[in-house]
């Protein structure tokens, strides 16, 4: 694919809020997500039974031609947008939809106004520089307590932020 092909494809993505319609093609994506992640690390059986209390999320999709591409969930806390779930089909990776998600978020933290997004990911994913290509920084790292690597090695988990 060409770098023309991609910026086409790129103009192509529409962002919107996740509608009833979506939920098939959603939980398919979300499969696919997380069928990667899994190879990678997963939770500690010792917490993955417990229920946490969590923040109501809302999902932004992507979609092009009618095809949902991408998702991104977000919650408003505090002072910032805080995201996570943030997926995109393999066949779309490295062609903006998640650049395209996350600037949705961004939007949203304007319209509230909050001053900056947050979100935490795994390094072992490979997602930190994802995540600093498209401004994020790291605040702080630490040992997860929730999740080990694939073969029960330690893995980090790690709080970023971009400053909007």
């Amino acid at each position: 694919m060409t770098v023309r092909q991609i910026h086409m494809g790129a103009d192509r993505i529409q962002v919107r809020d996740a509608r009833s319609d979506d939920h098939a093609a959603l939980q398919a994506l979300r499969q696919e997500v997380t069928n990667a992640l899994r190879r990678i690390y997963l939770p500690k059986e010792e917490v993955s039974g417990l229920r946490r209390v969590m923040p109501r999320f809302d999902t932004l999709v992507a979609i092009v031609d009618g095809e949902l591409i991408g998702t991104l969930e977000y919650t408003l806390a505090h002072e910032a947008v805080y995201l996570q779930g943030l997926g995109v089909a393999e066949a779309w990776q490295g062609q903006g939809v998640a650049r395209r998600l996350v600037d949705a978020a961004a939007a949203l933290a304007d319209r509230y106004p909050l001053p900056r997004l947050e979100l935490c990911t795994i390094r072992e994913t490979g997602n930190v520089q994802v995540f600093e290509r498209l401004g994020f920084t790291v605040c702080d790292e630490a040992p997860s307590t929730q999740f080990v690597g694939a073969v029960g090695q330690p893995v980090s988990e790690v709080m970023m932020m971009k400053q909007l």
